[in-house]
């Protein structure tokens, strides 16, 4: 906040979050908790958000590999930092809303299909190691046995830190805390600071915009598959796929095109997804599909998220890309932080920062 503003860590400070994906409405509910005033601005539901139309990974190791660099990068540490923040997260949210969010913290099994995915598990295993995370590797007998996977999988590591959340569950527990009072909803766009006048003492965009960071948008589409006897209850990996049991639902994906026609489902494409899962599981074959569904994901250069004080009096926290879900709580206690005058922005999550690197 500016200098001419209340402090918002010594006095109760008007603040106004502009998006209502989950970034958003944890911004909101931890300024909340900290007994500010918040409003949240958006003209969509919950329900329409890419939050949403995620799979609720909490998956710090697995992303170690996906984005590369090794262990200590700034988004691998904040990975790490935000994951073994979901417990308390998770069991705080269900108190104050009164709702379940699904939080798992049975280990992810990461599945290796041919050599060039073997040789991908053995360097993230390698990585974990010097890093001292957590892993396991395990016969691959074994795993048929215990999870059921096809003689397709030639090698399972283990990781225990890889969690999960329903997402969709967590989005209404979000909305029900905020209407017990937690926070205000405002059903509107707001495009800039003249659009909410004087009405607030700062502003938190976590919408995925260009003026927040977001450089491009990356379409996802995955499908949901009912759930039928037989299945594991661990989340699954197999190189850009993922099968994810919740209790209603088996969530199948994803794509990551990052250029595409339009942002509708391809019925082709979500075919091909199924088909992959049931080369891994086969079980699923007999499991009917639910729905189908495409998102947009925030991206910036670099694949970093943005989180940080864009000019006095306001904040941004924006473009999680795949990692709005496991970055939530990180993002959320970071940014509070700054509001208050507590804390500056690390460079790597800078809204100042033009290109985004890794190192």
């Amino acid at each position: 906040m500016s200098g001419t503003e209340a402090s918002a860590k010594t006095s109760r400070a008007r603040i106004a979050v502009v998006g209502g994906g989950i970034i958003g409405l944890s911004v909101a509910r931890e300024l909340s908790r900290r007994g500010h005033m918040v409003t949240v601005f958006d003209p969509a539901s919950p329900d329409r958000s890419t939050s949403w139309a995620a799979a609720g990974m909490i998956a710090p190791a697995y992303e170690v590999m996906i984005h590369g660099g090794g262990a200590g990068t700034p988004l691998a540490r904040l990975c790490y930092e935000s994951a073994a923040l979901w417990t308390g997260f998770a069991r705080d949210l269900a108190c104050e809303s009164g709702m379940p969010v699904g939080y798992r913290a049975a280990p992810t099994f990461a599945l290796a299909r041919t050599i060039d995915e073997n040789d991908r598990l053995a360097g993230l295993a390698a990585t974990l190691a010097d890093a001292g995370h957590r892993f396991a590797w395990h016969g691959t007998a074994e795993v048929r046995d215990r999870l059921g996977v096809s003689a397709k999988v030639q090698s399972v590591l283990e990781l225990p830190d890889d969690h999960q959340v329903d997402n969709r569950r967590v989005l209404q527990a979000f909305r029900r805390y905020g209407e017990q009072g937690g926070f205000r909803m405002e059903r509107r766009a707001v495009s800039s600071r003249d659009d909410l006048g004087d009405r607030f003492d700062a502003i938190v965009w976590s919408r995925g915009t260009r003026e927040t960071g977001v450089e491009a948008l990356v379409k996802g589409q995955a499908l949901a598959l009912q759930p039928v006897p037989g299945l594991p209850a661990e989340v699954l990996r197999f190189g850009s796929g993922y099968i994810v049991p919740k209790a209603d639902r088996v969530v199948i994906g994803a794509t990551s095109e990052e250029t595409f026609a339009h942002s509708g489902v391809r019925a082709d494409t979500t075919q091909a997804l199924r088909d992959a899962a049931i080369a891994v599981l086969p079980e699923l074959r007999h499991a009917p599909v639910l729905e189908t569904w495409a998102g947009l994901r925030p991206k910036r250069a670099g694949g970093l998220p943005v989180i940080g004080e864009l000019a006095p009096g306001e904040f941004v926290a924006a473009a999680h890309h795949r990692n709005g879900i496991l970055l939530a709580p990180a993002t959320a206690s970071r940014i509070a932080d700054m509001v208050e005058g507590d804390a500056e922005a690390e460079g790597a999550f800078s809204p100042h920062r033009l290109q985004a690197s890794y190192n």
